[in-house]
C-alpha cells in the first residue's frame, strides 16, 4: 500500500501535535503501515512536518516538536548511509524496517 506525501504529513504532525504518543515510535510505526513507501518519502514527511511546525506555531513546545522531528529525519538518514554502507537494500521503509529489525531496534519496540 503506497501512501500520499500529504497523509504520511499529517499523521506525523498529529504526533508532534499530541502527548499521547513519541515520534521514535511513530517512525517505526510509519515503516511498519507503509512498507512500500520509499525510504526517503520517511525523511522527506520528517522534515516537512517539523518545517510546518515551525512555520504555523510558536513557543517552546512547538519548538521542541519541530527539533525532534528534525533529529528523526536525521537519524533515518544516517541509517540510509549505513545500509547503503553495508550493501543492504535501502530503497523501501520495507528496508528500513528489516535492517532495525536487524541492527538497530532504535525505532522499533522493545523485544518481548
Amino acid at each position: 500500500m503506497s501512501v500520499s506525501d500529504e497523509e504520511m504529513i499529517e499523521a506525523i504532525v498529529t504526533v508532534l501535535l499530541s502527548d499521547t504518543q513519541d515520534l521514535q515510535t511513530l517512525v517505526g510505526q510509519l515503516v511498519t503501515r507503509w512498507p512500500t513507501a520509499s525510504a526517503l518519502q520517511i525523511i522527506h514527511g520528517l522534515a516537512m512536518s517539523a518545517g510546518a511546525v515551525e512555520q504555523m506555531l510558536a513557543g517552546p513546545v512547538a519548538a521542541q516538536a519541530a527539533q525532534d522531528a528534525w533529529r528523526m529525519a536525521g537519524l533515518v538518514g544516517v541509517d540510509l548511509r549505513m545500509m547503503e554502507q553495508l550493501d543492504l537494500p535501502h530503497k523501501t521503509a520495507g528496508d528500513l524496517l528489516a535492517y532495525w529489525q536487524a541492527h538497530d531496534r532504535f525505532f522499533l519496540p522493545p523485544l518481548a
